[in-house]
């Protein structure tokens, strides 16, 4: 019985620290990356709105399309909704929302360079709960993500 009450209260000590830990880290962090693609800033823009197509070359099982608003699946079975907050040949800004517990924002910035365009993406995610920050930072680095993005957003618009 000794030894069940002192496993209980160890727990309990251990439960606590996480919560203070998950506390004290910043719910909101930041991803960046950028890359010269070989495309003209319509061609990649192009690429980034045939939001159907990108299952083909991004790691998305399912993309639903709604009335302003579309649904990514991921292999893992997350679902994030996405709204497009703006799109012109410069920018691209959209709102999401994860069914894993986060939301933010991700934007792109497109500049033409000779024979292409130099884009850099900035992705800005918020996690509310103490727990799901900590999980966060050991699973997620949001620089190598929007790495990812571009070096896939490169090959496909540079095919």
């Amino acid at each position: 019985m000794r030894t069940l009450i002192l496993m209980l209260a160890l727990s309990g000590a251990l439960a606590g620290v996480l919560l203070v830990i998950g506390m004290s880290l910043p719910a909101t962090r930041e991803g960046r990356a950028d890359i010269v693609i070989q495309a003209s800033p319509e061609e990649i823009l192009a690429v980034v709105r045939d939001f159907q197509a990108q299952p083909e070359w991004r790691n998305v099982k399912v993309v639903r399309l709604g009335d302003d608003q579309w649904l990514e699946v991921t292999p893992q079975g997350e679902r994030i909704t996405f709204t497009l907050v703006t799109m012109t040949n410069a920018e691209v800004e959209l709102r999401f929302s994860s069914t894993a517990g986060y939301s933010g924002t991700w934007r792109a910035e497109l500049a033409p360079t000779p024979g292409g365009a130099r884009v850099s993406v900035t992705e800005r995610a918020t996690v509310p709960s103490p727990l799901g920050r900590i999980v966060s930072r050991v699973m997620f680095d949001p620089d190598a993500f929007a790495a990812e993005y571009l070096v896939s957003l490169k090959k496909r618009a540079e095919a």
